[in-house]
């Protein structure tokens, strides 16, 4: 046991006495019984320590027996023979230092000997973080040191794990698109690419697949360029496999969505959406949506499109049903049944669904047995009165039907009284010898104000309500208000919504405005309402300036139902790329110039060093231009602006919400794919414009061979162009024209469906197709079985930027209605932001 300590303490004095001294470190300097000479230094950034009578010392790379012997002539001056010990009470850290992917610092001076592979372990990098194991370099001094740790992390080869220095920097590349396999589609994943992989290995790491959701039948698999059509139930069950390479894509299809939407009276409200396995019928969607009571399951009526009406009570419980299709539009709409009772017991009486419907029940129920008090009773329907005999009412219980809103009228014999009906429903007494004028009737019910009033009848004869008359006892007068207006406006303004407009209020834009708060103006907002569209049964009767709205140089009156959409007016702008500038799109407000001048002061100048000629790409236009401060001109919008960039290394990418970035290109044959997936360009987007050498090229990137195979270049600038590319247009004669969403499958008359079926004056038997926008194919349909309930021999699908044009003339061709739908197209686009 004696050996064994003195041979550790052997080692540990070892290692002691030959360890040397470093930047950092904390020395104890101990001269027996001489405080003076004795201190605790920390070595400087020079490697020396500040000692008495010696000034300045250099220590580093000297053992502390070293540093000793180099002060004893020093302490010597104030003692003789010093007995003087050095010990380092606290080390400095030896750092490395990880950079890329992941950017940590880490001391290595409490593990000696350490290597890359530890190193993860402590720093938490695994096998399945996004870093590119093949690529690691190790930076130490001038030297450069590659490492491939895949064969580690996959077969447990340490051929190459190298023992950590002092300053090392590791760099960990993150991993690129082209080392990853991805599954797209119904399910997505990434994964590091590993060797020997296969579909396989992929598929037990997404899961189970849900048959009912995916088409696993029709995946695709694109490798090594190629594209591999299987089916994934073969590879699940071991009968075929493919090996994958780094770069993989797997795609599988998901099924289209069965989905129909439904308001009204029911518990759940919105989208509904049905299984593969389910019926798509409106009994199936009343019992997955609810209705809210027995009221509407035997009063309700449902409404598809606007166009199909059923009774609720006839889906519940009985035989009749309704195919449903994708997209439609269903309405449970429920009214009580409700008479309106003036007179005796009067006031609004609802009758449920298992209650008799006649005036006799009426009478019964407001709880009138005597009748020797009552004159008379009278049913008001459409401005006609029926009268009726009280007893027999009572006694004899005649089957006397009412309708819904009916007004039932009881006069008292014994009252002074005249009775109002229409939209002031009121049993208006007076005492016994009190004259019966009708401004008195008017001011008893609150109608003093006779603006309010439109019109008052008395047995069919208009009366001059400013004028006061004496009304005989026991009249019935008719009374109808003045309607509010009701206007509805969206867009760009302070608040959105339906308006209402009482009598008393002007009903025009101004006035709308102010009621919603204003307009967006003002000179150093960089967004602001542009013009104002007022729209009349579906037409846009009027246009104007939003500006000249607000400081009221313009206006329009509006009538009941119209319909105001405000655009918005976006910035001028311009992107701009380079070396310490911001990489990014900058927007100018309503009141700063449009000049490079005013550019330069937007992004802080250009920094020292950074060259002032910049190159100006507009479209086709390559400028050059150098600038100072005497110089200036003007830009042009969408421009792109790059300031002395080294284009032979980088592309500029802007995406769809205009963020601006560039990527250096690390290696040759970097595909279009992997910088859509590095910029994380959303891919709703179909289309990128490229712009090489002023050339430009619109690519489809919704096609994932091409973008898998097109190569990108140095200087390559690359911009998304269009909208979603679930969007199409449906104009004409439909009832909500306008912009809609296609999903795969979408067909001309689901299109048609989702933007309110067809209007009255629509000839189905005509409607057009244009692919790909107004200058495309344009394909002529006869949907006229939609509405006489045929067959539909031909209904193709709808595709993004497709456009679905209704006409009102069967007989004009297609080249007739291009210029009104560019018109159409043009205002859509404004007012839904398609395509900047």
């Amino acid at each position: 046991m004696k050996k064994v300590i003195l041979l550790f303490l052997v080692i540990l004095a070892v290692s002691l006495f030959s360890y040397t001294v470093r930047v950092g470190d904390t020395l104890t300097i101990e001269v027996l019984n001489q405080p003076q000479l004795s201190r605790t230094v920390k070595v400087a950034f020079d490697g020396t320590i500040p000692y008495p009578y010696a000034g300045n010392i250099m220590v580093v790379g000297k053992t502390v027996e070293e540093i000793a012997q180099i002060l004893k002539p020093y302490a010597e001056k104030v003692v003789k023979d010093p007995q003087i010990t050095v010990y380092v009470v606290e080390y400095a850290p030896m750092l490395v230092f990880i950079q890329g992917a992941v950017n940590k610092v880490f001391d290595i001076s409490v593990y000696p000997s350490i290597t890359l592979t530890k190193l993860f372990s402590f720093v938490g990098i695994s096998k399945d973080s996004n870093v590119d194991f093949e690529s690691i370099q190790i930076k130490r001094g001038n030297n450069i040191i590659s490492v491939n740790l895949l064969p580690y992390f996959y077969q447990g080869k340490f051929d190459k794990d190298i023992v950590l220095k002092e300053g090392d920097i590791i760099y960990i590349p993150p991993l690129l698109d082209s080392k990853t396999i991805k599954v797209m589609g119904a399910y997505t994943l990434e994964i590091p690419y590993e060797p020997d992989i296969k579909l396989s290995n992929v598929l037990l790491k997404l899961g189970p697949l849900d048959e009912k959701y995916a088409d696993i039948e029709n995946a695709k698999v694109f490798v090594d360029g190629k594209v591999v059509e299987i089916n994934l139930k073969e590879v699940i069950s071991n009968k075929k496999d493919i090996e994958l390479s780094a770069g993989s894509r797997i795609y599988i299809p998901k099924f289209p969505e069965f989905y129909v939407y439904i308001q009204g009276y029911v518990k759940n409200k919105g989208e509904i959406k049905f299984l593969p396995d389910e019926k798509k019928t409106l009994k199936t969607l009343l019992a997955k949506a609810g209705l809210l009571d027995e009221e509407v399951e035997n009063e309700g009526i449902v409404v598809i499109n606007n166009e199909t009406k059923l009774n609720v009570k006839d889906v519940i419980f009985g035989s009749q049903d309704y195919d449903l299709n994708k997209g439609d539009i269903v309405q449970v709409l429920y009214e009580p049944f409700i008479v309106n009772v003036v007179g005796l017991n009067g006031g609004s009486v609802t009758l449920l669904h298992n209650e008799p419907r006649t005036l006799s029940y009426l009478i019964k129920k407001i709880g009138i047995s005597q009748p020797e008090s009552i004159e008379s009773v009278q049913i008001v329907r459409n401005g006609k009165i029926q009268d009726f005999d009280i007893d027999s009412l009572i006694y004899e219980n005649p089957s006397i039907s009412l309708e819904k809103y009916d007004t039932v009228v009881i006069k008292n014999s014994e009252e002074n009284a005249v009775y109002l009906t229409g939209d002031v429903a009121s049993y208006v007494s007076f005492s016994l010898n009190e004259k019966i004028t009708l401004q008195r009737i008017l001011a008893k019910v609150g109608l003093s104000d006779y603006r309010k009033i439109d019109s008052i009848t008395l047995n069919g004869k208009i009366l001059d309500f400013n004028k006061d008359m004496e009304i005989e006892k026991g009249s019935i007068l008719n009374v109808t208000l003045k309607k509010p207006i009701y206007v509805t406006a969206m867009g760009y303004i302070k608040n959105t919504g339906t308006v209402e407009f009482d009598y008393d209020e002007s009903t025009d834009l101004k006035t709308l405005f102010g009621k919603l708060g204003g307009l967006i103006i003002g000179p150093d907002l960089y967004y602001t309402s542009d013009k104002v569209y007022v729209i009349r049964n579906g037409q846009i009767v009027n246009t104007l300036d939003a500006k000249k709205v607000y400081e009221g140089k313009e206006n329009a009156k509006l009538e009941n139902n119209d319909f105001v959409f405000v655009t918005e007016k976006n910035p001028n702008y311009v992107y701009v790329f380079g070396k310490g500038m911001p990489n990014s799109m900058v927007e100018f407000t309503n009141s700063e110039p449009f000049d490079f001048k005013t550019l330069i002061s937007k992004i802080g100048g250009i920094q020292e060093g950074i060259s002032k000629t910049v190159t100006i790409l507009n479209g086709s236009t390559k400028t050059t231009f150098t600038w100072d401060e005497h110089s200036n001109i003007k830009l042009e919008n969408g421009s792109t602006i790059i300031f002395n960039v080294d284009t032979e290394n980088y592309v500029f990418v802007v995406d769809e919400t205009g963020k601006a970035n560039m990527f250096y290109l690390d290696k040759e044959n970097t595909t279009l794919y992997e910088i859509i997936s590095k910029t994380e360009i959303d891919k709703g987007y179909k289309f990128v414009k490229l712009t090489r050498d002023a050339t430009e090229k619109i690519i489809d990137i919704s096609n994932i061979e091409y973008t898998l195979s097109f190569n990108v270049k140095p200087g390559d600038i690359i911009k998304v162009i269009d909208a979603p590319q679930n969007i199409a247009y449906v104009l004409g004669e439909v009832n909500n024209p306008g912009v809609i969403s296609v999903n795969d499958g979408t067909t001309v008359l689901e299109a048609i469906i989702s933007a309110g079926y067809f209007s009255e004056k629509a000839a189905p038997s005509a409607v057009y197709l244009y692919k790909g926008g107004i200058d495309g194919e344009a394909i002529k349909v006869n949907l006229s079985g939609a509405i006489k309930g045929g067959n539909i021999e031909e209904n193709p699908r709808v595709e993004p930027g497709d456009i679905v044009y209704v006409p009102a003339d069967a007989f004009k061709t297609a080249l007739d209605w291009i210029p009104i739908i560019n018109n159409l197209v043009t205002l859509y686009n404004n007012i839904y932001q398609i395509g900047k």
